[in-house]
């Protein structure tokens, strides 16, 4: 499984998703937890792409002009907001700000630890989980983490961690997720978790099976497509959002 294969898959999911969020009368819980298979997805190819890319500044800003242009469609179409003049650029923000904190963490990382460790290197991942909260952006401090985490894992012992271990990993913080669920279960209250709220759990940790299939390879590229995809798809839910 290559990564054009991945990236489809999340975008199907994310898409799947928010029909779920803009429409709920007419497509139920099931959606949401589809869509529990995009974040993932997303997060592992961003680290990939900062372990391989030959220009961090230009990745930075990439996610960041796309998430100035998604933040007004997104407020709109997820998040009730009624119209332009009222869209926040600084709270309730899309997952590219969250994306963008956590490749700006790990690029930070980078020219701070160089070739040896130094815990001065994790203080810039503190300083953007804070700014991800600030901002309330798309799973917040928690998205930053994984980012982050996903990338520190396949760097470490110099890139030679083996697969099975960033799987482990991978599949840690896709349960943190859900930590919620879990406490309540571990409770003795496990008999009052709606089945489908059950269903998350695995719904979310089905991307580290796909994960664990990747082959390495990019696939075709269209990199634009996909970047576009985001906006493009929350302006039409915007523009059908009933009411």
């Amino acid at each position: 499984m290559n990564a054009f294969t991945l990236k489809i898959i999340a975008l199907t999911a994310m898409i799947i998703d928010h029909m779920g969020v803009v429409f709920p009368g007419q497509f139920g819980f099931e959606f949401r937890v589809i869509g529990r298979l995009a974040f993932p997805i997303y997060v592992y190819l961003v680290a990939e792409g900062f372990k391989h890319t030959k220009s961090p500044a230009k990745f930075l800003a990439r996610l960041f002009v796309f998430a100035m242009i998604s933040q007004p469609v997104f407020q709109i179409a997820l998040r009730g907001v009624d119209s332009f003049e009222n869209v926040s650029f600084f709270a309730n923000t899309n997952i590219f700000y969250t994306l963008f904190f956590g490749g700006a963490a790990i690029s930070a990382y980078k020219y701070i630890n160089k070739a040896n460790f130094s815990i001065i290197a994790l203080l810039p991942l503190l300083l953007f989980m804070w700014l991800a909260a600030l901002f309330s952006s798309d799973y917040g401090a928690y998205g930053v983490i994984f980012v982050f985490g996903m990338y520190w894992i396949g760097q470490a012992n110099n890139g030679n961690v083996p697969k099975g271990m960033q799987i482990a990993v991978m599949a840690g913080l896709c349960l943190w997720q859900h930590n919620a669920i879990i406490r309540f279960a571990l409770t003795g209250y496990a008999g009052y978790i709606p089945i489908l709220t059950w269903m998350l759990i695995p719904a979310t940790l089905l991307p580290v099976l796909l994960v664990g299939l990747y082959n390495g390879k990019r696939g075709p590229s269209l990199k634009w497509f996909f970047y576009a995809s985001y906006p493009i798809h929350l302006a039409v839910l915007a523009i059908i959002l009933p009411g």
